[in-house]
């Protein structure tokens, strides 16, 4: 769950890269951001240290940041340290593209099936997704053999179970339920 405070900045870099006709640039930053701090726990522990003073940390974030990234990228790490809120960074990150995507009509989908797709049947369920959808798809597949069949396809909170362990399982359910009614 982001913070209210962590999307508020992230919404406020996403109207001055707008603003500023840099978004690209700057999605890419944050993009660039998020996969470090991911692929370093030490750094996100060092940001959300109460013990390390800003300046430390400000320093830290521009030795590793500041020739990969934009200068309003840059400006966030110089508003997050002198608000001493560094370790929001990492929640800023994921609320950033969250609300890109809402701007640019982006919705992830992440899709498991029980076996492996081909290209073709992939791109044919990418394009059903977007037409139901009316969104341009960014699709994640999975593979989990559990499934037995089918797929299950997850939008937001959504989730769309075609799978045949599912259909066994609301087979099985009912079959409790009417064996409970006969007795």
């Amino acid at each position: 769950m982001i913070s209210k405070a962590a999307r508020r900045y992230a919404n406020a870099l996403l109207q001055s890269a707008i603003e500023q006709k840099n978004l690209e640039d700057v999605v890419d930053d944050i993009r660039f951001i998020g996969n470090t701090l991911d692929g370093s726990r030490e750094l996100t522990v060092f940001l959300r240290s109460p013990i390390i003073e800003s300046e430390i940390k400000l320093d830290s974030l521009l030795s590793i940041f500041k020739s990969h990234i934009s200068e309003l990228s840059v400006q966030l790490l110089n508003l997050l340290s002198e608000k001493n809120r560094e370790a929001l960074l990492p929640d800023i990150c994921v609320g950033f593209i969250e609300l890109y995507n809402i701007h640019c009509g982006i919705v992830k989908i992440d899709v498991t099936t029980a076996f492996e797709m081909d290209k073709k049947q992939q791109k044919s369920l990418h394009q059903q997704l977007e037409k139901h959808t009316g969104k341009t798809v960014k699709m994640n597949v999975a593979v989990d053999s559990a499934l037995i069949g089918g797929l299950v396809v997850k939008i937001g909170d959504t989730v769309i179970d075609g799978s045949v362990k599912h259909k066994i399982r609301m087979l099985k359910n009912q079959f409790a339920v009417d064996a409970a009614v006969k007795n």
